[in-house]
């Protein structure tokens, strides 16, 4: 597997993991019961530790949006050879993340001691998306380097290799007559 399919996968891969959490904090639960409902949040006045999570899912959207619409991009340049795709790709996706894990942490800390679990199965998801993301980094950024330095050897017809059979201009030019059919045996 060369660079550029491992970023065609990454896209792929960030698209289709960015709907999957996307949905995932869409249905998020936050309050328990049936009738009486009971919020698994610690009830706080402080303005900064309760942003998180009023606006999680207005944030949860802003991104989710914007990162299909930027994987998408990528998958777009890596067809058309761009460069500019990719960077943007690595500089956002290191953003998100980060982004998200300090959401996730800004959250955990607002949990009720009885759901303390729960915020640790959010730390532990969190921290195996950024893995899976941030692995095929440095083979987007190879890719990136790669057509930095020479696009045309990216594209299908500059890897194509020229050889010596179908050159025939660059052969010497050869008699052609009956003479040069039949060889003289004497």
């Amino acid at each position: 597997m060369n660079s550029k399919m491992i970023s065609t996968i990454a896209g792929i891969f960030s698209i289709l993991n960015t709907i999957q959490f996307f949905i995932f904090d869409l249905n998020q639960i936050t309050h328990i019961g049936f009738e009486d409902k009971y919020s698994i949040y610690v009830d706080t006045d402080s303005e900064i530790s309760s942003w998180p999570v009023v606006y999680r899912h207005n944030i949860s959207t802003g991104l989710s949006i914007t990162t299909i619409t930027i994987s998408c991009f990528l998958l777009f340049c890596l067809d058309k050879n761009m460069l500019v795709g990719l960077i943007i790709y690595v500089l956002w996706i290191a953003m998100y993340e980060i982004f998200s894990f300090v959401m996730v942490l800004l959250v955990h800390g607002t949990i009720k001691e009885q759901f303390k679990d729960l915020g640790y199965l959010y730390l532990l998801l969190q921290i195996l998306r950024m893995l899976l993301h941030f692995t095929p980094l440095p083979f987007i950024v190879k890719h990136g380097y790669t057509l930095y330095k020479d696009p045309k050897a990216v594209s299908i017809a500059g890897r194509r290799k020229r050889s010596s059979v179908s050159t025939v201009d660059s052969w010497p030019p050869i008699p052609v007559g009956l003479s040069s059919l039949y060889r003289k045996t004497n």
